[in-house]
């Protein structure tokens, strides 16, 4: 949930201290007594750094004695006899200065009530930069449970625990009524199996492509290339027409942005590709000796480059950061050290004067400004007008409605997408006059338009959709058509984008991927007919056993169309098979491109199935949608169909088949062992959801209530549908769960939070049946870090191999 921050000045006058509320501290160890109307209250405050303090207040009433001080950066879970009622989450300092203030912001709020011991969720508080930070309250109930059970044991069994948020949790007095048969004991999770010999290495397999950005200058005659050298990133000036190349710059640090103003200024940026970035500016001088000679230039504080001026040589948009976070654009002189510093100064007034909580800004191909993106309090707005005359045309958080992509040249109109009372999302024309949609430019019946394709001057020439699996462009132009038909045929069952374009169209930098062949750059000279191989993302995966995916098609029990892929390694004999569903569910999809997690499972000789279920981007509208309140059914129905399909057409044993997803997928593979049982021999769940109801209260998409109001759309009401969701949650069926799992989490998942895999591995412990469990440390949804990404794919190696291979598998369980 947004929040303000206020700083605080340590010498200002000190406010007079409200009354407290009756409280008192409980002491480890200590057993309390409680009154009518008193209850118990657990805080627990997560904070990647340290704290000064958190308060909580009740009804307008300082919660004084229950303020937490000096609070080191961890968990810290303190427990207080309290007067019943409402509470909230009221201020938290840090860094000294600081202020972070929640006060009448009802995502802060909870409910106390008497003879109970209420948990309102950790306050989970992880600083961005000394002036930001994520801060949003997260359910992680049983690991307030087993704090409770250390410091205060059998307390819980005197007083019923319960969580007080915008959704029920039901999982507390369940989790009571199961230990109370049985009490936990030993560890919740086992290590993996050893993988042995791997023909593939994992740290190939995901080491970060060599190829960054890239941008060619509207001459066609340099192209600037970001390029991973060692443990460094750097940026090469590449002469297309003399065949040369030249380093430009380096740094441990990706560079964020890259751009070129005019044919011979090249812009890079270090930092937040969203807000702040150090930049450097390169002026290209004329090739002497076969090499470019330049001179550099550096802004004199951070910002973001907002765009050329067409109109006005060497100069740009650009935006930064005044006094209390005060977003600031300037016009900015490249033309010397001296221009560009006088130009950029803080100092000037700003072009942007007059709008408040401005976020974002565009310009027409004038540089004059024209719609920004401003907060209202819980919501973006769009506003569009001119020369300080802005009023909201779009509501940027309603569902459905036109999403905005470019403003046209002269700023007057907006290019996007929409699906709204269509049954697809097709590219538009809008018109802020009117708030209406004025023109369609593409429509393909079922076909989602992925992305507008633009010349120079902001006019659509194209757009980008799936067919087949790939992403393909399709142009309005004849001539434009005509070579991206030919490039497809050049480059057969491959993805094939124009990356960039010089101003008179004869000189293109093309990208080629495919499911077994890494991401390559040509250089394509359309005059002369010629292509040239520029760069290869993995070159160190040459020669290597890659293998390819296929194509099928099946009809789901609904008779709706699903999209499969399957990629059978070479060998005799029927193949073990690995069902991979992707995550999401809705609006995410597979494709035939490189994959390291599909080609990993494949080098270990299991065949690798993946499905775009109904929900799957791409098919339309209808699909899409039919993808909502699916979860564990409908969703499951359609993979199971691909599954029968590829059974029946392909060598592959039956009798030797997992399932393996992260997020939505790792759901999926735990419930479709709980729907089938016995037709899986394992699940691998990476970050999945196991509590369906705990995904409302422990997920970034619930700490709003826009957010919570899309959950509600795409997922389901929690109360009004409590037993349906417990239903389709693996935790509530962990009895039944006996196939083998193995569950892997990163803890500072703020998507799925790691209390879902906290609590599956509990009860499986509970049941004699712990999974085995990686639980990375620092990790996020995605796993980033090498040496956790090679933890995780050699112990689901070790796993897969355990419960697939010939040898040890056996018979189905």
């Amino acid at each position: 949930m947004p929040f303000r921050f206020i700083l605080a000045c340590m010498l200002g006058a000190l406010l007079a201290a409200p009354a407290a509320a009756r409280v008192s501290v409980v002491k480890p160890g200590k057993q309390p007594t409680l009154a009518a109307d008193e209850g118990l209250l657990l805080v627990a405050v997560d904070s990647s750094v340290d704290l000064n303090s958190v308060r909580v207040k009740k009804e307008g009433k300082l919660f004084s004695s229950g303020v937490l001080s000096n609070i080191k950066s961890g968990q810290s879970v303190r427990l207080y006899v309290v007067p019943a009622g409402a509470y909230a989450w009221e201020q938290l300092r840090a860094f000294g200065r600081v202020r972070y203030d929640f006060k009448d912001d009802p995502e802060y709020r909870f409910e106390v009530r008497p003879g109970t011991i209420t948990y309102g969720g950790d306050l989970v508080f992880r600083p961005t930069s000394y002036l930001h930070a994520d801060v949003q309250v997260t359910n992680r109930g049983l690991r307030a449970l087993d704090w409770l059970d250390r410091e205060h044991p059998g307390l819980a069994a005197r007083f019923p625990f319960t969580y007080s948020g915008h959704y029920p949790d039901p999982f507390p007095a369940f989790y009571a009524t199961q230990r109370a048969r049985k009490a936990p004991s030993g560890e919740d999770g086992r290590a993996p199996p050893a993988a042995g010999a791997l023909p593939l290495p994992i740290r190939d397999l995901w080491r970060e492509e060599r190829i960054g950005r890239i941008a060619l200058n509207p001459g066609g005659d340099l192209l600037a290339e970001h390029v991973r050298d060692g443990d460094d990133w750097s940026v090469d000036l590449i002469d297309l027409a003399g065949g040369t190349s030249r380093r430009l710059a380096s740094t441990p640090l990706p560079y964020v942005s890259l751009q070129w103003v005019g044919d011979r200024t090249v812009l890079l940026g270090v930092g937040d590709d969203r807000t702040e970035q150090a930049i450097t500016v390169f002026q290209v001088g004329e090739a002497a000796g076969g090499q470019h000679r330049f001179e550099v230039l550096k802004f004199p504080h951070p910002g973001r480059i907002l765009q050329e001026l067409a109109d006005e040589t060497g100069q740009v948009l650009f935006a930064s950061y005044g006094g209390r976070g005060k977003l600031l654009v300037h016009k900015v002189d490249l033309s010397s050290q001296r221009a560009l510093e006088k130009s950029a100064s803080l100092a000037n007034r700003p072009l942007n004067r007059g709008i408040d909580d401005d976020m974002e800004w565009f310009a027409d191909g004038r540089g004059r400004l024209r719609a920004v993106v401003v907060r209202r309090d819980d919501r973006l707005a769009l506003l569009h007008g001119i020369d300080g005359n802005f009023s909201e045309v779009l509501d940027l958080h309603a569902t459905g409605g036109f999403d905005p992509y470019v403003l046209s040249w002269d700023g007057d109109l907006m290019y996007g997408l929409t699906d709204e009372d269509r049954t697809q999302r097709d590219l538009v024309v809008f018109d802020p006059a009117t708030g209406q949609v004025a023109k369609t430019l593409f429509s393909k019946p079922g076909v989602d338009v992925v992305s507008p394709l633009m010349n120079e001057r902001r006019t659509p020439i194209g757009v980008t959709y799936f067919s087949g699996g790939h992403l393909i462009s399709e142009y309005f132009g004849h001539r434009d058509q005509q070579l991206s038909e030919v490039l497809e045929k050049t480059f057969p069952n491959r993805t094939v984008l124009i990356k960039e374009r010089s101003r008179d169209g004869r000189q293109l930098v093309v990208a080629v991927e495919g499911s077994a062949e890494p991401a390559r750059l040509y250089h394509l000279d359309v005059a002369a007919r010629r292509a040239s191989l520029l760069e290869d993302a993995r070159p160190w995966l040459e020669g290597k056993p890659l293998v390819a995916s296929q194509r099928f098609a099946v009809r789901n029990g609904d008779g709706l169309p699903i999209e499969a892929y399957l990629t059978l390694p070479p060998g005799s004999g029927k193949r073990a098979l690995v069902v991979m569903p992707h995550g999401g569910p809705v609006g995410v999809n597979d494709r035939l491109d490189f994959d390291p997690q599909v080609q990993f499972i494949a080098s270990l000789g299991y065949a690798v199935l993946q499905v775009n279920f109904r929900g799957s981007d791409g098919y339309g509208k209808a699909f899409r949608e039919a993808g909502h309140h699916a979860h564990g059914t409908g969703i499951e129905d359609d993979i199971a169909a691909a599954l029968d399909q590829a059974l029946a057409s392909y060598p592959l044993d039956p009798a030797r088949v997992c399932m393996l997803g992260s997020s939505y997928g790792g759901y999926s593979a735990m419930v479709s062992t709980l729907r089938w049982p016995g037709r899986f021999r394992c699940a691998v769940s990476i970050a999945g959801v196991s509590d369906r109801m705990l995904f409302f209260t422990a997920s970034d998409g619930g700490h709003s209530a826009r957010g919570r109001e899309q959950l509600e759309r795409i997922i389901g009401n929690p109360r009004a549908q409590q037993a349906e969701m417990m239903a389709t949650s693996p935790l509530y069926h962990y009895r039944e769960l006996t196939t083998p799992l193995m569950l892997v989490h990163g803890e500072e998942d703020m998507r799925v939070d790691f209390e879902h895999s906290r609590r599956l591995a509990r009860m499986l412990q509970l049941a004699g049946r712990p999974p085995v469990l990686l639980a990375l440390a620092g990790e996020g949804h995605g796993i980033a870090a090498i040496d956790n990404i090679e933890a995780t794919w050699s112990g689901i190696a070790g796993f897969l191999r355990h419960h697939l291979d010939a040898a040890s598998a056996g018979t189905p369980p």
